[in-house]
């Protein structure tokens, strides 16, 4: 008898949440409204993305519903007086470049509830702004929400809304103009403080170089671009720790690994066993610690041939805040702090290993229909594990040999 089962992909896994910051929009000395996606009051099922913030302007918010629409992200905003807008959506149609099939990340815009005609998402290869058409408001306070179609990765970056029937802004430093004008951020960053050791990129390398600094009693400052600790270890990847640890000839080589294991099941699981809170709280509870979550460090000042201090701009609000000290590491996985301080470096495409899809299965004990997907890569042929035993597996490799 053949048995059911529901596949999960966890190639790029996020945790949604809500957030309240900066989304409160009023357009008070302006005829143009900004409201960046990642700034919602409340994200629904969507995901904040982070990842390519540097190559397209900001993080933005990805509907990962492995199929199935997510929940509604929603915010308010403020509008000054009454009138007709023109909406514009900053969003790209992301199978595009490949010439599928198809655009499986279709979704709407809803103003106070009442969808736009246009679907977005469904044009256009690279990010843009897409033309919802016009709206009448009455002025006040509007509601905004996007509706996910597909639950096939919809992005979405921004929202204008404008008397003005020319397109916002979509490239490089006018683009940046833009933003920090209508969204009233300082030229100047805030001050982060100085350290003694400044740790970019918060996943176990960054945790273990962190705490063992502050033990040895060192000043630290930990940033990291996502609201949790781990990186592939945390609950949004999912990794387990494994490898040759407290080993001759170095049998204390691992400690500080094994004092972040989770304590729960080791292996691949629901979020819960990841313990995120628990890693967030013994950070925070170490004197010498400031750690600093939902920052992406984008910028590095030097002095002569040393780093001196590194620039970080928050993932919601896109405020910027300038960290400074005495030695700087990266943990960011991607050298990217390395790369910013114009530090020699190589990269290997050909033969490198590519990115590569962690995915479990579960024996739902019942039919679970999954749509066709046309723009997809197909996996046919690939082998697949026997059941029940095969728990938490990354052979599928999509990355190829294309640049990381």
């Amino acid at each position: 008898m053949r048995r059911l089962v529901r596949i999960s992909l966890l190639f790029v896994m996020a945790v949604g949440f809500a957030f309240r910051g900066s989304s409160a929009v009023e357009a008070a000395d302006s005829d143009t409204l900004l409201i960046e996606a990642e700034a919602f009051d409340r994200y629904g099922g969507w995901v904040l993305d982070q990842q390519f913030m540097d190559q397209m302007g900001s993080p933005y918010l990805l509907a990962h519903g492995l199929g199935v629409p997510v929940k509604d992200a929603s915010t308010k905003v403020r509008l000054a007086k009454p009138g007709i807008y023109r909406v514009f959506v900053r969003t790209r149609d992301w199978a595009a470049p490949f010439k599928a099939n198809g655009s499986p990340g279709r979704f709407q815009l809803l103003i106070n509830d009442k969808p736009l005609a246009t679907t977005f998402g469904s044009e256009g290869a690279e990010w843009h702004w897409q033309s919802g058409g016009t709206v009448e408001l009455a002025g006040g306070e509007t509601t905004l929400a996007l509706h996910d179609l597909t639950g096939f990765e919809g992005r979405c970056d921004a929202i204008v809304l404008s008397e003005s029937a020319e397109p916002p802004p979509n490239r490089g430093v006018e683009m940046a103009e833009f933003r920090r004008h209508l969204l009233k951020i300082s030229e100047k960053p805030a001050d982060g403080g100085s350290y003694d050791l400044v740790v970019v990129g918060g996943g176990i390398a960054g945790m273990c170089t962190a705490m063992s600094a502050a033990r040895l009693g060192a000043t630290v400052a930990l940033i990291q671009d996502r609201p949790v600790l781990g990186g592939n270890n945390s609950s949004e990847i999912r990794v387990w720790l494994n490898g040759e640890t407290n080993a001759e000839p170095y049998p204390h080589i691992g400690d500080l690994v094994r004092e972040f294991e989770q304590t729960r099941r080791k292996e691949i699981g629901p979020k819960e066993n990841y313990e995120d809170d628990e890693r967030i709280a013994t950070f925070r509870a170490e004197k010498r610690i400031r750690l600093m979550l939902n920052e992406r460090v984008n910028n590095v000042e030097k002095q002569g041939d040393r780093a001196a201090a590194v620039i970080s701009q928050n993932t919601h609000t896109a405020a910027r805040t300038r960290t400074s000290g005495r030695w700087f590491v990266d943990c960011t996985g991607d050298a990217t702090v390395g790369y910013l301080a114009k530090a020699d470096f190589e990269m290997t495409e050909k033969g490198h290993q590519g990115g590569s899809n962690l995915w479990t299965t579960e024996d739902a004990k019942q039919p679970s229909p999954f749509p066709r997907c046309p723009w997809a890569f197909d996996l046919g042929a690939k082998p697949f594990p026997a059941f029940p035993d095969q728990w938490g597996k990354w052979f599928w490799e999509s990355g190829f040999d294309r640049h990381p």
